[in-house]
């Protein structure tokens, strides 16, 4: 089955970091590590596959660190784990055109649905989530 590794994980929480502070400006590396308890080193390799890739851009520094190089609207979920994992699929292409091709081709649209998302989308998600844990006595 599909299974995200930790370098999809780790860019995704980071890239989702980086929308949150789009407006803010660059983000250090050390804050976003320190933040979701996420080796600085390997970090730092993610985030250079991510700007090879176009999704985030690095500002050197005191004042530096990494942004994304476009609005959260505009970056996909799918970019960034594709970058990072390659090809994502649930089902090996050998095993797609079976008993079961009905199911294996919806569950592929499915999951392109969700991969579809924006970090917009991930970040009116996080909100909505807090804010249902959130209550006054």
């Amino acid at each position: 089955m599909f299974t995200l590794s930790a370098k999809g994980v780790y860019g995704l929480t980071a890239v989702l970091e980086l929308g949150m502070r789009y407006q803010a400006g660059a983000v250090q590396i050390r804050e976003i590590a320190e933040r979701y308890d996420i080796p600085q080193h390997y970090l730092e390799q993610i985030l250079v596959a991510l700007r090879r890739a176009g999704l985030v851009h690095s500002i050197r520094g005191a004042a530096g660190g990494y942004m994304l190089s476009r609005p959260p609207s505009q970056v996909r979920v799918q970019d960034v784990l594709t970058t990072l994992e390659g090809k994502l699929e649930v089902v090996p292409e050998a095993h797609k055109e079976n008993a079961l091709a009905f199911f294996w081709s919806e569950l592929h649209r499915e999951l392109a649905a969700l991969l579809d998302r924006t970090v917009e989308d991930l970040i009116i998600g996080k909100q909505q989530a807090e804010a249902r844990y959130m209550y006054s006595i």
